[in-house]
């Protein structure tokens, strides 16, 4: 129950320092993944995310609007339209990403070197646990 706790903590402190921006969690969570993956189908998207492509629709209409992302038919099939970020979308997540990780980083500053080695350690464990869990299913 306290990883619970944590999590809902810790997606309260995003929402916080979002808020200055005018950016949500699924509006932030969108940036960061156009920057890792370039361009991406909305359904991409929409899988990625494990919401209905409905739902981005209406985050994305809303990054459209604020100038970070731009609609991109393929060049392959121009029935389907990559999301891409644009520079004003890319301007904004380092400025999010930079107040974010100070934010962030404040709720470790009292942990040892050896105290987040273990820390990451044990979380490693859970990830393989949940994945192994997920597999067995």
């Amino acid at each position: 129950m306290q990883i619970f706790r944590i999590r809902k903590k810790l997606r309260a402190i995003v929402a916080k320092n979002l808020q200055p921006y005018g950016l949500t969690s699924p509006q932030f969570f969108i940036l960061l993944i156009l920057k890792k993956e370039g361009s991406i189908k909305s359904t991409d998207l929409a899988d990625f995310l494990t919401v209905k492509p409905s739902a981005i629709t209406v985050f994305v209409d809303k990054l459209v609007e604020m100038d970070y992302v731009k609609r991109q038919p393929s060049e392959k099939d121009r029935r389907v339209i990559n999301l891409e970020l644009k520079e004003a979308g890319k301007e904004i997540l380092g400025k999010v990403l930079a107040e974010h990780n100070r934010s962030i980083g404040k709720n470790f500053n009292s942990f040892t070197e050896e105290e987040l080695q273990d820390l990451m350690g044990k979380l490693e464990t859970i990830e393989k646990a949940a994945d192994q869990n997920l597999l067995d299913d």
